[in-house]
């Protein structure tokens, strides 16, 4: 699943200075202050009142303490375990519901920590000359004991850079990615190397440095220098073209399907008003309005929200002819 989008600068770090995100332990994705995690907390209700939110019974009622700070809102947590290797964990932001994350949340180590012993080398059986999908890297155990995996993937995606330029970034999507695997000695796994089409389709033959990252440990490869062909950039900008055809192709039949729900419940706007009349919420409103019309959830909600004016009989005449225009576009 994806959750959030990520760029990493290539720039380097102060030596000396601790990069928090990097070497403190993990807890739900996110780098905790050991300093929190050895704190003795205090009760639920105590924590959540004094940030602003409705105390509530929690099967762990104390050992709570403020892990991050996110605006006004706090991130808080309590052991579950003597060894604090699981956490209970809720988000309180003052006046609104305290979330409360049902599934405890094992303590993971540092990123520092899960990758250590791990380097990315490029495979002789790479070709120079690969298109973008093309490029795979090894995910090699350089230590001379088992690296195992915390939760880890073996998720790693590359970008292109003029040659010998280290002033490059690299996006991601965070998400789950390919399974990390446990590696022994030597041992490596080899995977693709994600590169996106788009930066591809922009770039002029010649030569380049590909640089590649495992995510989200933070493993750089050295850069591999490649040639990129006019073909392969022909290639990517025809994907694109394809890609960008298709959403558009996509939105066009969603608009369609929204239209003609509308219109035909241009001639149910009174039938509509009596079933909703006696509904109490909003989903038995959109319930009684899909039993009525006989169309999906979707289209139910569509009616539901619709204003008065989309559902008078003076709009049906201009939404017949949206939806034939939009027939006809869709038939070529």
């Amino acid at each position: 699943m994806i959750q959030e989008v990520t760029r990493l600068r290539n720039r380097p770090c102060k030596h000396g200075r601790m990069n928090p995100d990097d070497e403190f332990p993990r807890l739900h994705g996110q780098a905790i202050d050991p300093a929190a995690l050895a704190e003795e907390g205090e009760p639920f209700a105590d924590l959540v009142a004094r940030h602003g939110g409705e105390p509530f019974s929690v099967s762990q009622p104390n050992g709570w303490r403020v892990l991050r700070r996110r605006g006004e809102a706090v991130e808080i947590g309590a052991p579950l375990d003597p060894e604090r290797t699981l956490w209970q964990l809720a988000s309180v932001r003052p006046g609104e519901e305290v979330w409360f994350i049902d599934e405890p949340e094992p303590l993971r180590a540092s990123l520092a920590n899960r990758r250590r012993g791990l380097e990315l080398r490029w495979p002789d059986a790479v070709r120079r000359d690969a298109a973008p999908d093309g490029f795979a890297v090894d995910i090699v155990n350089t230590r001379d004991t088992r690296w195992e995996p915390d939760g880890d993937g073996f998720h790693v995606v590359g970008t292109v850079a003029a040659v010998g330029d280290e002033s490059f970034s690299i996006g991601w999507a965070t998400m789950g990615g390919p399974r990390a695997v446990p590696l022994d000695p030597g041992e490596y796994a080899r995977v693709p190397v994600q590169i996106d089409r788009s930066s591809w389709a922009t770039l002029t033959p010649g030569a380049y440095d590909l640089h590649a990252l495992l995510v989200p440990l933070m493993v750089r490869s050295e850069p591999l220098r490649i040639g990129i062909s006019a073909k392969t950039i022909e290639l990517a900008q025809m994907a694109g073209r394809s890609r960008d055809s298709d959403r558009h192709r996509r939105a066009k039949e969603e608009d369609l399907r929204r239209q003609r729900v509308l219109l035909d419940a241009t001639s149910r706007l009174a039938d509509i008003g009596g079933a909703i009349d006696d509904t109490a919420t909003e989903e038995e409103a959109i319930a009684a309005i899909e039993t009525l019309l006989g169309v999906d959830p979707a289209g139910a909600r569509e009616v539901f929200q619709a204003s008065v004016s989309d559902l008078h009989a003076a709009s049906a005449v201009w939404r017949r002819e949206r939806i034939a225009e939009t027939e006809e576009k869709l038939a070529k």
